[in-house]
């Protein structure tokens, strides 16, 4: 991206003749610079899926297995499983192919422009799927928990405003939690999109 910079800086000061050679120039750069950023995005999430499948097969936590069969659930956290762990990574695994290879064969500014805004919506939606999906699935599971006899007797000591701070309580980690996937995703996919942010100000610029 430096080297952009001082080529674009390096070209305002160029004959007016040789501007439009070295506009196409500064594109091509771009676009060399957003293929490989695409790329790259779509490499992390393979990456992703590997280790988070690798963790969910080799990390058991089999003493909880019986408690969450006695709470009905298991297959709510079977299906979450395969929601988060299978079906939402691969469904955009492939996207990020799609945009990967759509971005590859683009020819004009407008459909690199074009490429580059898909590519920030698809990273957006992935991550705001991945959330949503978490926060119901805690919450869900929070609820079947706080009905079992065991803390549903508890809770029927509590008054209107003890059970509101209890939900306060479950509400707060719960959003922590999710803060906390937010940070790791952030983290994980921020720099690859300010990079494709900076391209497309310099697309629209140039």
């Amino acid at each position: 991206m430096e080297d952009l910079k001082h080529y674009k800086e390096a070209w305002q000061h160029q004959r007016h003749d040789d501007k439009q050679v070295n506009a196409d120039t500064i594109t091509k750069m771009i676009h060399r610079n957003s293929s490989s950023v695409v790329k790259w995005i779509f490499y992390i999430s393979i990456i992703e899926f590997i280790v988070l499948t690798l963790l969910n097969v080799f990390v058991k936590i089999d003493r909880n297995e019986l408690e969450i069969q006695e709470l009905g659930l298991e297959h709510f956290m079977k299906g979450i499983g395969i929601i988060i762990g299978y079906l939402i990574p691969l469904f955009f695994i492939y996207l990020f192919y799609r945009n990967y290879k759509k971005i590859s064969v683009t020819s004009s500014t407008k459909e690199l422009m074009h490429s580059i805004l898909k590519t920030r919506k698809t990273v957006k939606y992935y991550i705001i799927t991945i959330l949503a999906i978490t926060t119901f699935a805690l919450l869900y599971s929070t609820y079947v928990i706080l009905q079992a006899p065991e803390y549903a007797d508890i809770l029927s000591d509590y008054s209107i405003n003890g059970h509101i701070l209890v939900w306060g309580i479950v509400v707060i980690f719960i959003a922590i939690a999710v803060g906390l996937i937010l940070l790791f995703y952030l983290l994980l996919y921020g720099f690859l999109i300010r990079k494709l942010n900076l391209n497309y100000k310099e697309l629209i610029s140039s």
